[in-house]
Formats: structure tokens, sequence, C-alpha cells
């Protein structure tokens, strides 16, 4: 145990949770600049928007495989390619004149941020003992949740004052901030067992059934809120005639739910274990998409009704991703790498299906389709736990 074990510092915690916002971040805080790219560029908005599905791509590319290898090689030297890519990338995202341009160096820009949002928490298990990951986690989770809340108003702020070129120079300041600040505070320890190829590391995660209940309970969750995060704008502007304010108001007040809830969660972990608590929120979780399956059923079209069970439903998101990857990082501490790309990655793509699905069945922005699915997610995410029976918490 290191001395930094011992005695965890928060101002690492505080740039772990700044690496971890790299995603929303790079996500969140461009989308109020679309239109104006679109119009900048001479661009037509499906084109523009792609840019967005391109860095989706790129960034579960590249958690995929920042992982393994820096359970190879070390977190810190994959962290530092990783951002110095997307330094440039991003630096390539300012002077841009095409959007074909634009849509490449989006690309790069996903695969270099990835190594930040994954490698940051490969690194806690690597920096803190078993006792303490969970609680880091879900610090760092409310944190990113903050930045989450934080990114489109101050996206919009940036477009509204200046040009859209800001928002990305903002990203270059944070970027090479955090480089800088990682490279002289993160003191990774090398790997201290026999070093196993990426096929190795895959395979000693996929063939453990107690992770595939932990990264498909993890993945239903997320994806559940992306169903809800894909539908919820048309359901309340169009159908219970919210104004875009009053909608940004009902966003926040989610996002103020998973801060809430993963509060009580990190609060709960000095009484029970990280796994005690998964079971409890993921068991909250399916109560709360079983109520919003029964609303839609039983035609009770009242719309607190359904903002209280979205508020529970949303609320758990951040303690269930939490304690999912504070378990994975226990019970596989090599490949805790792999591990952790593998379950972000997984995360990622489970939305994509989840807001494919809601897209399907939506008809005249009634919240039925979104309901069912997130009902369907949130029951999924509570049945993965069975293939978790039998795991001994030391």
């Amino acid at each position: 145990m290191t001395e930094l074990q011992k005695h965890p510092s928060n101002i690492l915690i505080v740039l772990l949770s700044a690496l971890v916002a790299f995603g929303p971040l790079s996500i969140d805080m461009y989308l109020p600049s679309l239109p104006a790219i679109a119009q900048d560029l001479e661009s037509n908005v499906a084109a523009v928007q792609k840019t967005i599905t391109i860095f989706l791509i790129g960034f579960s590319i590249g958690m995929l495989v920042y992982g393994p290898l820096s359970d190879r090689y070390g977190r810190k030297k994959l962290l530092m390619i990783g951002m110095l890519i997307y330094v440039l990338s991003t630096l390539g995202c300012i002077v841009t004149e095409h959007i074909e341009q634009l849509q490449i160096f989006r690309l790069l820009q996903a695969i270099g941020g990835a190594s930040a949002s994954v490698l940051s928490r490969a690194l806690v298990r690597d920096l803190f003992t078993n006792t303490e990951i969970p609680k880091i986690l879900s610090l760092m989770h409310i944190i990113t949740m903050i930045a989450t809340l934080i990114a489109p108003l101050l996206g919009a702020f940036i477009v509204q004052h200046f040009h859209w070129t800001g928002i990305f120079i903002f990203l270059l300041i944070y970027s090479l901030a955090c480089m800088m600040w990682s490279k002289f505070t993160i003191h990774s320890p090398a790997p201290t067992h026999q070093p196993i190829g990426i096929i190795e590391s895959y395979k000693a995660v996929l063939t453990n059934r107690h992770a595939w209940g932990f990264m498909l309970c993890n993945s239903f969750s997320f994806g559940g809120m992306f169903a809800y995060i894909t539908a919820s704008s048309f359901v309340f502007i169009h159908y219970y005639n919210f104004t875009p304010q009053q909608y940004a108001y009902l966003f926040a007040f989610n996002i103020f739910s998973i801060i809430i809830f993963t509060s009580i969660n990190s609060r709960a972990l000095r009484k029970y274990s990280a796994y005690q608590l998964l079971k409890i929120m993921a068991g909250i979780s399916c109560a709360a998409g079983l109520y919003l399956a029964a609303i839609t059923v039983l035609k009770l079209e009242a719309v607190i009704f359904l903002i209280l069970g979205l508020m529970v439903f949303v609320g758990v998101t951040g303690s269930i991703g939490a304690n999912s990857i504070a378990n994975l990082l226990k019970i596989l501490p090599k490949q805790a790498g792999t591990t952790s790309g593998l379950a972000v990655s997984m995360q990622f793509a489970m939305g994509a299906v989840l807001s494919y699905i809601v897209s399907l069945f939506f008809v005249d922005n009634h919240p039925a389709s979104m309901n069912i699915v997130v009902c369907v997610a949130a029951c999924l995410c509570l049945l993965s736990l069975l293939f978790t029976r039998g795991l001994k918490e030391h």
C-alpha cells in the first residue's frame, strides 16, 4: 500500500473527475453550436449531426483499445498519448474550414478523449483501496453530473456571445490544463503482474460470469436513461406543452436527482458494501420502471405522475453505475483497464440501441413507448444481477 493509497488526496479525486468529464463536456457543450456550424461551414444539418455520431463511435472504439493496453503498459503513458491526440485534434477543430475536416478531427478528438474517460476509472483501482473505490467513483459521478448540467449552458453562452470555435478553444485550454495536471499529479504504479495481450485480457473478462452481471446491470440502467433523453423533449414540449425553458428546468431537476441519490449512496457505503447497495438501487430502478409501465397501462396521464417516476429511475442511474464499476474493479483487479473500457463502451452501445428502439415505436409524442422501454431496461437491470449469484465478498 502506497502513501497515496493510505491518504487519498482530494486534489487527485478532483483531477480524476475532470478526466471523466471529458465525455460530457466534449458532447454536451457542442450541441448548441450545431446550427451555427452548419451555417458557417455552408453545410447541411445532417452532415453536422453526423459529427456527433462519429464522435460516439470513436469514443467507444478508443475505450476498447486503451483499457487493455493500459493493463499491459501502464495507465499514465497511455493517458498522456491519448490526451495529446485530443489536444492536437481539438486544435484542428478550431482551424477547420470544411465539414469533412471537422468530422475527421472530431473522430480523432473522440479517440484521444476516450483515454481520459476509461483510464480515470482504472486509475481509481490503482490508487485507492477496495473500501475507498465505490466512494471515490460516487464522488466522481457527482462531479461528472454537475459538468453534464453546466456543459450545454456554457456552450450556449459561448455560441451566443462568441464564435462557435470558442467551444473548442475552451476544450483546448481544458485539455491542456488536465494534461499538465495529470503529468505532475498522477503517479500510477507499473503493472505488478505478468503482462498479457489484448485478446487474453478480454477473454479473462468475457468468460467471467459475475463480470457480465455487473456490466449488463450498468448498461441497461444507462441505456434506459438514454431512452428517456431521446424521447423526453418531444414528450414534455409537444405532448405536455412545456416551454423549452420549463423542459430545461425539468432536465436539471433530474440531474439533481442523480446527485442526491449518488450522495446517499456514498454515505451508505459506510455501512453497506457496493454489492449490497447495487442490489438495492437496481431494485429501486425496477420498481420505478414498473411504476412507469403501470401509469401507462392505467392511462394516468397527469404530468406529475410521469415526472416522479422518471425522477426516481434517472436518479439511481449514477449509483448503479458507480457500484457496478466498483464491483468490476474488485473482482478483476488485473484487468482494471480492460474492464472499465468494456463496461463504459457497452453502456454507450446499449444507450444507442434503446434510443433507436424508442424512436421506432414513438407515436404522436406520447410517453408510452418511452415508459415501456424504460420499464424493460429497469427490469433487465435488476435481472442481470442473477449472473452475480454466488459471488463471495471479501
